[in-house]
Parts: structure tokens; sequence; C-alpha cells
């Protein structure tokens, strides 16, 4: 006998109810995972513990059951008793099965962790002007801000893949025609876009609508949701549990959870702060309260999963946000609004001295998830393809050297320090503790000191807050095409290479 009892998503797990495991479960085995498959399972936990005992059949049963499988669908056995897996073990079945010791272990592997989430939207909200990241926002959206060799975006990205989720919506707004060069549908992924902006001849003029706006007009313009998504920022990256996350929202039946962390009271004026009950259900927000005023030091990381019910709460009309409209209007409303309060890393880049700050804990391996591309040529030194790097520099890491960059003999980098993609660093310099940004050339004799340079702007990133508006160039630091000496630099001799 075989019963349902519980259930993860896309995962089935399935209870074998007896107490004599032979060949005459195959078949009841069968039918069930054909059931699964019929309801767009992607994956099944077989759950042991009710058997006791379990015959050569029994065995050869379990054996074939795995090896019928289709290729696409993930299977596991959990829970199976001391005697039963010594009967494995005696039979070196336990090298043909995916065995685990229990329910959790078995959906926290990457190959389960995978399939929690499939068939869930994900919507990645990347409209904004990014204003406190200026200069670096102005040629460049935040969300494709180069991380460490990939764009903030795809951090994000890869993260949500992590848990099976597949079907992304973006809102291009500023800058919009980067995020479509940038990201296109594959097989592997579904990217749809609703644009916050147009071309006027051949000019895209942004038009932002409002984060609960957007989501208003995917759900009355295209009907995208028909069961629970997930919303997040395309330039915050974090290594939250989403599937855990998810069994939260469903668990207690919430319009809208958030995913949330403690902070500083010094820093709840940064922050939307959130009042909840004993039971984290949410009773009060609070936007950007004094730290006087403010009633919790529970933060919004703008991580949120949402209910298309909750979309009925807002009237229509533009210029609707999450947290200053939908949120409120859910509360009025009488509506469940849950927090999702566990450990998990949250990086928010709002400015200048947050990137510089994210990409210092990126090379030290402080972010997980977040590691630079490329191989490690030296200790603590990240170089990615293409990348030229003399044996002659002196390299205190860590480091990264983007793709295609050059750095001559006789340069100095200290870490933390970054550069960007086809960025050139001559002899006779010193980059310490620094962003050269892509395609950047820094001169012979310039020094690069607590800074984020590109070539035609320089910030001190240990104050730049966001009130810090585009300084003048440093001297010495160019726009690599535009410098006159760099177009010789591919013929100049180089030690060694990548």
């Amino acid at each position: 006998m075989l019963t349902m009892s519980d259930d993860h998503g896309t995962i089935s797990v399935l209870k074998l109810v007896t107490g004599r495991l032979t060949s005459a479960d195959f078949g009841t085995l069968r039918q069930a995972q054909l059931q699964a498959q019929a309801q767009g399972r992607g994956a099944l936990l077989v759950d042991l513990s009710a058997v006791r005992r379990i015959t050569r059949s029994g065995l050869a049963a379990l054996v074939e059951f795995q090896s019928e499988m289709p290729r696409e669908v993930v299977l596991g056995f959990f829970g199976a008793r001391k005697t039963v897996r010594r009967e494995f073990d005696r039979c070196a079945v336990s090298r043909l099965l995916d065995l685990f010791e229990t329910r959790e272990q078995a959906l926290q592997t990457p190959a389960f962790r995978a399939k929690r989430l499939s068939g869930v939207k994900a919507v990645l909200l990347v409209a904004g002007t990014g204003s406190r990241m200026a200069p670096m926002s102005h040629q460049t959206p935040k969300p494709l801000l180069d991380l460490l060799g990939r764009p903030v975006l795809d951090h994000v990205m890869a993260h949500l893949s992590q848990f099976g989720i597949r079907d992304f919506i973006l809102n291009p707004g500023h800058l919009g025609p980067q995020f479509h060069a940038h990201i296109q549908s594959s097989a592997s992924r579904s990217v749809q876009f609703l644009n916050e902006g147009r071309y006027v001849g051949s000019d895209w003029h942004a038009e932002p609508m409002g984060s609960a706006s957007t989501l208003l007009a995917l759900q009355t313009r295209r009907m995208a949701f028909d069961d629970d998504f997930v919303v997040l920022c395309g330039d915050a990256v974090s290594d939250v549990d989403l599937a855990d996350m998810m069994d939260t929202h469903r668990r207690t039946g919430a319009e809208v959870t958030i995913a949330v962390q403690q902070v500083a009271p010094e820093d709840v004026q940064k922050y939307g702060i959130i009042e909840t009950d004993v039971s984290g259900r949410i009773t009060g927000f609070v936007e950007k309260p004094t730290p006087e005023a403010a009633r919790s030091h529970l933060a919004s990381t703008g991580i949120y999963i949402v209910n298309p019910r909750a979309l009925q709460r807002l009237s229509g009309g533009m210029g609707q946000d999450i947290a200053r409209h939908l949120m409120p209007a859910v509360l009025a409303a009488g509506g469940h609004m849950q927090v999702y309060d566990a450990n998990f890393s949250w990086v928010d880049m709002g400015c200048g001295r947050d990137f510089y700050r994210t990409t210092s804990r990126g090379l030290r391996g402080l972010i997980p998830g977040v590691e630079p591309c490329g191989r490690e040529i030296r200790r603590h030194v990240w170089a990615a393809a293409g990348a030229q790097v003399s044996p002659r520099a002196v390299i205190v890491g860590p480091c990264f050297i983007g793709a295609d960059a050059v750095v001559e003999a006789g340069a100095k980098l200290e870490g933390p320090t970054a550069i960007g993609a086809g960025a050139y660093v001559e002899a006779r310099t010193l980059v310490r503790r620094a962003i050269v940004m892509p395609k950047t050339a820094v001169r012979a004799g310039t020094w690069v000191d607590e800074m984020i340079v590109a070539g035609t702007w320089a910030l001190d990133h240990r104050t730049a807050n966001g009130d810090v508006r585009c300084q003048i160039p440093l001297e010495g630091v160019v726009p690599a095409a535009a410098d006159p000496v760099s177009r010789s630099w591919p013929h100049r001799q180089m030690v060694g290479g990548m």
C-alpha cells in the first residue's frame, strides 16, 4: 500500500505502508510514479520508515523502479530502518539507490532543491535609475554592473535557478535596451519583459510605473500569475532559502510573505520596518522611520512571495509601490501578511560604498554563491578568460582581473581589488583596495587608492553613500578606447599571459 504523505511544490513524498516489501510492491510504486508525473511532479521521495522487512525480490523491485525512472525525474528513498539498511548494505544495493536518512536531508540536496519551486515565476524588478549608485549607473543599469566577472543580475538568477525557477519576468526601464540585449530565453529558461519605457525615434525613454503597478499590469494585461510567485530586486544578492520561504508562505496561508532581517537600531531609517505579532503575522509597516519612532528592528529585504489575490487589493493606476501601497492595502483589508525571519545572507547594493563592500566580501568568500569567475592563477588572485597578467606584476590578494584585462609587469595590485573587463593597468602603477571599471586605462605612475575609477570619473568608495555626485576624473585614469597609448598596448612586450 502506498500513500501520499506530503507535498513540497513539485516534489511528491510517497509512503510505503507495508511491513514486508516484496516484488509485488513494484506495480504500486510504478502506478504512483505515473500519477505524480501526470500531476507535473518532477521529483519523488519514497518514505521507507514503515518497512520492517525487505525480501530479495523487494530489493530488486526498488532497483528496477529506480532504473525505469525517467531521466528528468529525481528519485530518492529515506527513513529506512536499521534492519532494512543492513539488508541494503549486505546485498550492495546501497550503491545503486539514492538513500537518505531523513526527508529533510534529501530536500536539501542540490538535485531536490532544484525541483522544489519548479513552475514558480519570478519577477525581477530592474526598472530603477539607481541614482544613489551614480555615476556607475549612468551608462549601465545597476543590476547589470559587473560583480567579479558576472552582472549582479546573473548572480540573482543563478540563485533562483537552484530552486528550479525557470520563468523570469523583468521590467526594463532605465537603459532598458541593455536588458533585452543581455537576457534572453533559452532551452533552460523563459524570459519575458514588461517594458517600462519606449523608443522615441532612436532614443529610449524610461517610463517608470511603480513596483506594485508593475505587478498589477502583469496580471490585468497578461494574466501572468495563477499561483504564488516570487518578487525580488534585480540588484540585491542573497542566499535566502526560497523553498523554505515558500513552505512558510503556504503553511500560513499568507497573501504576501516578506523575507526580513534584524538591523541595528541606528540603521532603521534606511529600510521599511515591519511590526509583527508572536506568530510572525505582520501587524504594521513603517517606511524608513527615525530610530526613535521605530517599534521594531525587522527590516524588509525586498524579497516577497505574493499570492495573486493580494493584487486585487490595489486600485488601478500608475505609481503604486509594494511597500507604500500594496502592503498597506492588504493590511487595511484584513489580509494576512507573514514574515520569513531566518538566517540568510542579504547584500543590498544601494550606493558606491555598498558596491565596493560587496566586491570585497565576494573576493573573501563571505557571500554564499558569489565567487570570482575564471581560475585562480595565484593564491587569492583570480583571472577571467582572456586576461593577461604578467608574472612580474606584484599582486597581493584577494584580487580579480576581468576578461581580456591586462596587468603589465611592474604594476602593483593590493586587495581587495577588482579590475574590470577590458581594462589596462600599466607598469609603475599602484591599485590598492579599489575597483577599476571595465574598459578603463590606468597609466604609468598613477596611484588608485581606496577608489572606484572609470575613464571619466572617480569616487572615494569610503564616502560614496549615495549623496556624493560625480567627481572629476583621476589624473592618469582614462577611457581605454580613447587613450592613444592604449591602442599600442597590445604591441608592447608582455611577460607571461593567460
